[in-house]
């Protein structure tokens, strides 16, 4: 039996591909709705791709305007900056110009499933984390040492020591 995806279940489905549409990193994400940056992953890449491309198809048939193609037609834009900025040695145009270039870069791959939005995971901020940290120190109530020791180094790793 397949896997239930948990964010196509959430209550908050609709604010999630939002977010993860507009970019926002899946830490934010994560803390805010409770879910794994791995559901988010999944998500994105087995359900909400498909979605978009179908969503940015119809959106470009009811409008008469073709989405990825003007994202196109923005990057051979920025190209040519790009290379004016390089002929002239105006580096902080080049740098600029191929900021954004990448930006829009990165949201055409996303937007055709090919590139994988990535983010990291604060485990700390994860409640199976803190119910495990909980667990683990009660269970060493009856060895005090062993419980300040445990304890100690759990806040080095959560304090990034």
């Amino acid at each position: 039996m397949s896997r239930v995806c948990t964010i196509c279940s959430h209550p908050a489905r609709e604010n999630i591909d939002s977010a993860i549409v507009r970019r926002v990193p899946y830490r934010d994400i994560s803390r805010r709705f409770g879910v794994s940056d791995k559901a988010l992953s999944r998500h994105l890449h087995e359900h909400l791709a498909e979605y978009v491309r179908q969503a940015l198809s119809k959106y470009g048939e009811e409008k008469g305007i073709r989405v990825l193609d003007k994202l196109g037609n923005i990057v051979e834009r920025l190209e040519a900056f790009l290379d004016k900025a390089e002929d002239s040695e105006d580096g902080l145009g080049f740098r600029a110009t191929a900021a954004e270039l990448r930006k829009h870069l990165e949201l055409i791959a996303k937007l055709q499933g090919e590139l994988q939005q990535e983010g990291t995971t604060n485990i700390t901020l994860n409640p199976e984390y803190v119910e495990l940290r909980s667990a683990i120190l009660v269970a060493l109530e009856p060895h005090p040492d062993a419980a300040e020791s445990v304890s100690r180094a759990m806040l080095e790793l959560e304090n990034g020591k």
